[in-house]
C-alpha cells in the first residue's frame, strides 16, 4: 500500500515521498482514513512508529480542504514536552512543504518574545505544551475559540507528568471542535483517562 492509496492529496504525498518515506506504517494505514472521514480517534502507538504523520498528514489535508481566509488558530496539538513540540512542528513543516499552511510550536523554558512575534502572523496549527499555552491564553495572546481539530499527543505522558488540571483547563477554553485525536503510549491509559 502507498500513501496515495490512503486518499492523501498530491502535495502531501509528494512531500512525504521526497522525505524518503515509501509506504505507510500500521498506525498510518489505520488512522489516516478515519481522520479524513471526520471520525474521532483514540490511538496507541510507540515512538518511531509514524504516529505523528498518522495525525499530521490528514489534519493538513482537512485544513487545506477548508481553507477560508482567516487569522485564527484552527488546530491545537497539545503535547507533554518541548522536545516533542519541536519535533511535531518540524514534521508538519516537512509534510506541508507544498501547502499554504503554517505551524508554530510554543513551550516554556525559552524567551516568550520570539513566540509572541510568531503568533502575530497567521498560524493554522499550534503545537503547545500545556503550561506555556495557558500562560499565553491568560495574557490574551492566544484565542482558542476557533479550534476545529484538537490533538492530545502522548496524553498518558501528560497525565504522568501532572498536567491533568492544565489539560482540563485547556479543554474548557475550546468552545467547539469538530475532531478529537488522542494518542497514548500505554494501551491501558485510554480506559483510565476516558
Amino acid at each position: 500500500m502507498s500513501f496515495k492509496n490512503l486518499n492523501l492529496i498530491n502535495p502531501i504525498v509528494r512531500a512525504v515521498t521526497e522525505s524518503g518515506y515509501s509506504r505507510p506504517t500500521e498506525i498510518q494505514r489505520t488512522a489516516i482514513p478515519h481522520i479524513l472521514a471526520g471520525r474521532d480517534i483514540i490511538g496507541c502507538a510507540q515512538t518511531e512508529t509514524g504516529k505523528t504523520a498518522a495525525f499530521a498528514m490528514p489534519i493538513l489535508q482537512l485544513l487545506k480542504r477548508h481553507n477560508p481566509e482567516h487569522q485564527e488558530i484552527r488546530t491545537l496539538i497539545l503535547t507533554s514536552t518541548r522536545e516533542l513540540a519541536i519535533q511535531i512542528e518540524e514534521n508538519l513543516g516537512v509534510y506541508s512543504k507544498y501547502l499554504p499552511l503554517s505551524q508554530l510550536s510554543i513551550f516554556g523554558g525559552v524567551s516568550i518574545g520570539d513566540q509572541l512575534a510568531a503568533l502575530r502572523k497567521r498560524v493554522d496549527i499550534l503545537v503547545a505544551t500545556p503550561g506555556r499555552l495557558l500562560d499565553l491564553v491568560n495574557q490574551r495572546h492566544i484565542d482558542l475559540s476557533k479550534i476545529e481539530i484538537l490533538v492530545l499527543d502522548e496524553a498518558d505522558r501528560m497525565l504522568d507528568l501532572g498536567f491533568v488540571n492544565d489539560v482540563k483547563k485547556v479543554l474548557t477554553l475550546i468552545h467547539y471542535y469538530k475532531y478529537t485525536i488522542f494518542y497514548f503510549h500505554n494501551v491501558h491509559w485510554p480506559l483510565t483517562f476516558l
